[in-house]
């Protein structure tokens, strides 16, 4: 089969990409509590090598906002060096070195965070916040941990990374503010759709400002919540309107908390989140990266030639054979690893556990 979109090259502003394919970032658990990059990490992404953008798990901008005690940091300057050789490793695949930036709001814990008490937009929202020791944000904690975004941002750039996407999905920080259901303040962060779009426009915007043209700044936007009153499709679509009005040159489409199964066509082969994409791509004049249950290079083809993204970002795909880019550019896509699709993922809390990776004798 031939995969001539998928492996096109492409522009996103003034970067070319090799390829269409995006290694999204994907959590491996491996930094420690001192949140620094490991040798671990340096084998595992260039184990990936392939696609035309990788980006790096979600690393956290603040000590209070770490969504696992092992998860990467970007919040002080001695993460600069590490973070550095990974931007490099990546680079010498021949991908675009991308980093994901994230503060997990309410879905913190004491456990996770060195003992700090977690931050949420509100405490008495419909979804509650993982921690039960949760307090509500002071306008001076949004302006601070707005700060620690950008100042994460500007070590991103030190470190040589070329694409850092804001984290305001899968109900983080940035999802707790957008969502209803998250957000119940009265003041000028919570309320009307305009409120609850504040604190991720004006934390892109002071990104921006401090990023400037040394690299792509992007988001991961969740576009649409699961459940009634929550975020829906218009206002999802309305927040990545304005995204790029302030500058976005590409978006990540995903979701808030959930997807609705009712976003997927009658008919429609293509996973409910992937159709987010599709939802956000007609009303937007910028190129938006696609993810949801692509598991095959032909999956991945139909999903571009169909228009419903402009990237396709490959999950658990990749993390069930590290390969599956290289193979697919080489044209032995039958060879590949394919994800077994555990429910929950296996992966995700312990990855040494992966069947698919086992029975290929991949290790991290």
């Amino acid at each position: 089969m031939s995969y001539s979109r998928l492996l096109s090259p492409f522009q996103v502003a003034d970067v070319n990409l090799k390829n269409r394919i995006v290694m999204p970032p994907m959590v491996i658990w491996k930094s420690g509590e001192d949140a620094e990059v490991r040798d671990v990490h340096l084998r595992h992404y260039a184990s990936c090598a392939g696609p035309g953008l990788m980006i790096v798990e979600a690393t956290a901008v603040s000590p209070d906002g770490k969504l696992h005690k092992n998860q990467l940091g970007i919040f002080e300057d001695r993460h600069i060096q590490g973070l550095s050789r990974l931007a490099n490793t990546i680079r010498k695949t021949g991908a675009l070195p991308g980093i994901q930036i994230n503060h997990a709001g309410g879905r913190s814990t004491p456990e996770w965070n060195w003992g700090l008490t977690p931050l949420a937009p509100a405490t008495d929202g419909s979804i509650q916040p993982d921690s039960p020791e949760c307090r509500a944000l002071s306008i001076d904690d949004i302006e601070r941990i707005q700060a620690d975004f950008v100042s994460a941002a500007k070590r991103a750039v030190q470190a040589g990374f070329e694409y850092i996407e804001l984290h305001y999905a899968h109900g983080y920080l940035g999802s707790q503010f957008l969502s209803p259901l998250t957000n119940t303040r009265t003041d000028r962060y919570g309320g009307s759709l305009e409120n609850r779009q504040r604190f991720l426009i004006e934390t892109y915007r002071l990104c921006r400002e401090a990023v400037g043209d040394k690299a792509l700044l992007s988001c991961r936007l969740g576009i649409i919540d699961k459940d009634e009153g929550g975020i829906s499709l218009e206002e999802g679509i309305d927040t990545a309107r304005k995204l790029e009005a302030e500058g976005a040159p590409i978006l990540h489409i995903s979701r808030a908390h959930g997807v609705p199964d009712s976003v997927r066509p009658e008919g429609s082969s293509f996973d409910p989140l992937l159709h987010l994409a599709g939802n956000a791509r007609p009303e937007l004049g910028i190129p938006v990266i696609g993810i949801g249950g692509i598991l095959d290079p032909g999956t991945a083809e139909k999903a571009l030639k169909t228009g419903i993204a402009d990237l396709v970002a490959v999950g658990r795909g990749i993390l069930a054979d590290p390969q599956w880019a290289l193979k697919t550019i080489r044209n032995t896509a039958e060879k590949i690893n394919t994800c077994r699709q555990c429910s929950p993922c296996l992966w995700y809390k312990t990855p040494e556990k992966c069947p698919s990776r086992l029975a290929a004798g991949n290790t991290i």
